[in-house]
């Protein structure tokens, strides 16, 4: 069998048709998946319209319990009687006052419960709980 070696043509090229629909192919694929993520990922909620109202600003309090049952109020250790007296000073200056209690995960439930217990007896309406994203 004889085969005939052909010449290369010095200026020939890749074909770049099947590069350019792989190409267009994942960019469609990506554009149709991003609006189904977005669509199905988000609840559609029609809010209430106001006339007038402003913004509310809260300030937030930090209550931190750590593992030996100290209180800690925005980072400086106070006791019980303390943390009682800044916090209703606070909550007569801002009636929309946010408290956010923490604690050791090490500390006792005990701890953690008299610190909130603290805090509900002054009359604060917003507690929350401090935690950690895993």
């Amino acid at each position: 069998m004889e085969f005939k070696r052909r010449r290369r043509n010095p200026f020939a090229q890749p074909d770049m048709t099947p590069m350019i629909d792989v190409i267009f192919h994942l960019l469609i694929f990506f554009m149709a998946f991003s609006v189904l993520y977005q669509t199905t990922m988000t609840i559609k909620v029609e809010l209430p319209k106001a006339v007038s109202g402003s913004d509310v600003r809260t300030d937030v309090f930090e209550v931190n319990v750590s593992q030996d049952g100290v209180i800690y109020l925005n980072n400086k250790m106070v006791t019980g009687p303390e943390l009682e007296q800044a916090l209703t000073e606070a909550l007569s200056r801002n009636p929309n006052l946010a408290v956010v209690v923490s604690s050791d995960r090490r500390a006792t439930v005990e701890q953690w419960v008299s610190a909130m217990d603290i805090v509900s007896r002054v009359g604060v309406d917003s507690i929350h709980i401090g935690t950690q994203k895993p």
